[in-house]
């Protein structure tokens, strides 16, 4: 992308989303990482009302990079060759979205203790739940830098 050109619209957006997801994701990782001994149901609320945030705005993600004349489309328009890589990140969408959907589930169902659902291990499913989301999010910017050759950011 020429540095005069300007930013499409569809990249804008996903650009937007981007750093909500991640803002997301580091909120949850707060959670997570927070006191939990003698505090379980407290610390299973904010881990359940970060999770939302992160169904949201995985959810908004899903949004602007598959409408049509989104992101994706843009992308393919732009570079066919990079119709594999769009395919793959496209099939992921509904494999985060079942993960998060499980993850809500199950805090809301499942008390986190010895005998259920171990806090180690809960912690546990979690980090690897937000692993998939950074991979996820990694394997985005690497298809915006093909295809764009810009770094689509979202952290700042």
């Amino acid at each position: 992308m020429e540095p005069n050109e300007e930013i499409s619209q569809a990249l804008d957006e996903a650009r937007q989303r981007r750093k909500t997801l991640h803002d997301a994701i580091v909120h949850l990782e707060k959670s997570i990482s927070s006191p939990a001994a003698g505090r379980i149901p407290d610390w299973t609320a904010t881990v359940l009302k970060e999770m939302t945030e992160v169904r949201d705005a995985f959810g908004q993600h899903v949004m602007v990079t598959e409408k049509p004349d989104g992101l994706y489309d843009e992308i393919l328009e732009r570079a066919p060759r990079l119709e594999t890589n769009v395919r793959r990140l496209r099939e992921e969408h509904p494999e985060i979205v079942q993960r998060i959907d499980d993850t809500i589930t199950r805090l809301e169902q499942v008390e986190i203790g010895e005998d259920t659902w171990p806090l180690e291990e809960a912690r546990d499913d979690l980090q690897r739940f937000m692993g998939s989301v950074i991979r996820h999010r990694q394997r985005g910017a690497d298809l915006v830098w093909e295809a764009y050759n810009v770094d689509i950011g979202g952290i700042e």
